[in-house]
C-alpha cells in the first residue's frame, strides 16, 4: 500500500512501501550490500553531504557497545558538487526516491545547499538532522529558511532526546514530515590502526543497533500523541520484523533501516518481502 510522506506538499513524496533506506546506510545510494537491492525499499536516504568538501571524525569511528555500537563519523563527505557529478545520474535512474540528507555540521549552509539541490538533482526530497544542541528557536530558524529556499519535500530528523521538544515547532516552521529517532549518546571503546594499547581510544558518539530501539520508540510514542497531523518515520534500533511493525503500530508511516542492510541483508530482504504486497509471506519473525 502507498505511503505518502509530503501530503501537505505539492509536489507530494509516495512511497510503495514503509521501508526506507537510512541515512548512509547504502553511501550516496552506490553500496548496496549483497542482497539488498533498491526494489526493497519504498525510498532511499543519502549519506550526508555539506556544501564543500568535510573530513569526518579521525578514524577510529566505530565502537561496540553492549547491544550495539557507538559511531561519530562527522559527516565525511566530499561536497555537494562532486557528489551530484558523480551520482545524480544514477538517482534518477533508480527507480526509487532518492531522499537526500543535509550534513548535520552546517545548519549556516543548509538553505544554500537546499536550493542547490532544488534546481541541479534528481532528489524527491531533504532529510535535515537537528544537531543536538539545537533549541526551539534555533530549529524554527533553520527549518524555516530551508522550507523558503526549496519545494522540495522536508523531513526533519530529530533525535529521540529532543524530538518531543521541538516536533511542534519543525511542523508550524514547514516540516513535511518527522523522522523520529538516532541521536542517543553512547561512549564505546575503540582500537586505533596500531592495535591495542596506547591507541585504544574512547568514541562519543550516537548509539546505533538494538539498544537504540527503546529510546526511539518512547520518542515516537511521544510525538504520536501530539497529533501534529504529519506522517513520522521511525529511525533505529530494527533489527527484526517485529520491530518494524511496533513503530508502525505505534504511530509511524514508514521505518527507516541501517546498519541492518549490514549485518543481517537476509533479514531485510524478509521484512521488505512481509511488508510487501503479500503480506501473508511472513506472518511472523520468529527470531
Amino acid at each position: 500500500m502507498p505511503v505518502e510522506l509530503a501530503p501537505r506538499n505539492k509536489r507530494g513524496l509516495t512511497l510503495t512501501s514503509p521501508l526506507i533506506a537510512g541515512s548512509g546506510a547504502i553511501g550516496y545510494a552506490d553500496s548496496w550490500p549483497p542482497g539488498v537491492t533498491p526494489a526493497l525499499f519504498g525510498a532511499v536516504v543519502t549519506g550526508p553531504i555539506t556544501l564543500r568538501a568535510q573530513r569526518g571524525a579521525a578514524p577510529p569511528r566505530l565502537a561496540e557497545i553492549t547491544a550495539g555500537f557507538a559511531l561519530d563519523a562527522g559527516d565525511h563527505n566530499p561536497g555537494y558538487h562532486r557528489v551530484l557529478r558523480d551520482h545524480d545520474a544514477a538517482w534518477r535512474r533508480l527507480g526509487v526516491p532518492v531522499i537526500v540528507a543535509l550534513g548535520q555540521s552546517r545548519p549556516e549552509d543548509w538553505a544554500r545547499l537546499a536550493q542547490h539541490l532544488e534546481e541541479e538533482s534528481g532528489a524527491a526530497g531533504l532529510e535535515l538532522a537537528m544537531p543536538p544542541f539545537a533549541g526551539r528557536a534555533e530549529a524554527g530558524t533553520w527549518v524555516a529558511a530551508v522550507r523558503r529556499a526549496a519545494t522540495l519535500p522536508l523531513l526533519i530528523k530529530l533525535s529521540a532526546a529532543s524530538a518531543e521538544m521541538l516536533a511542534e515547532t519543525c511542523v508550524e516552521a514547514g516540516a513535511d514530515a518527522l523522522v523520529i529517532g538516532g541521536g542517543t549518546p553512547a561512549v564505546g571503546r575503540a582500537v586505533g590502526p596500531e592495535g591495542q594499547g596506547r591507541d585504544a581510544l574512547w568514541i562519543e558518539g550516537a548509539a546505533g543497533g538494538p539498544v537504540a530501539f527503546p529510546f526511539t520508540l518512547q520518542a515516537l510514542r511521544a510525538v504520536a500523541a501530539l497529533e501534529l497531523q504529519v506522517p513520522l518515520v521511525a529511525a533505529g534500533g530494527v533489527t527484526r520484523l517485529d520491530d518494524t511493525r511496533r513503530y508502525l503500530g505505534e504511530g509511524a508511516s514508514a521505518v527507516q533501516l541501517r546498519s541492518l542492510c549490514w549485518i543481517d541483508p537476509a533479514r531485510v530482504a524478509a521484512i521488505a518481502e512481509a511488508l510487501g504486497p503479500l503480506p501473508s509471506a511472513i506472518e511472523e519473525d520468529s527470531s
